[in-house]
């Protein structure tokens, strides 16, 4: 199933707000912050173990792409609630940050490929 970047964020909203709910988990503005932290240290921790640079855990359990995967989506799923709570339009954020380079670089490969 392919999903816009919106209708994406409404669903991962949704998810987070049940589970807030289910675990009586409040949610002031800098938890999102913090359990974006959290999580960026829990994909490190598994791309360490999956790339030899970390002991294994004491279970077994990680050191899988899967389970880096996994942590890849906790970190994505929280980084689209800590914009939604923050009321961030993360696609205009891009376009004006990163996206309005790729004409100007663009044009100065051409121009050097011209040259050359």
């Amino acid at each position: 199933m392919s999903a816009t970047f919106s209708e994406l964020s409404e669903r991962i909203g949704r998810v987070g707000e049940l589970y807030a709910q289910a675990h009586n988990i409040p949610r002031d503005p800098d938890w999102y912050l913090l359990k974006l932290t959290e999580e960026l240290g829990e994909l490190t921790a598994e791309h360490l173990l999956l790339n030899g640079r970390s002991k294994p855990n004491a279970d077994g359990s990680g050191g899988t792409r899967e389970a880096l995967e996994n942590e890849a989506a906790d970190l994505f799923g929280q980084f689209v609630l800590y914009l939604r709570a923050n009321d961030i339009d993360i696609e205009a954020a891009i376009e004006r940050k990163w996206l309005r380079h790729l004409d100007r670089h663009e044009e100065l490969l051409i121009d050097r490929t011209v040259s050359d």
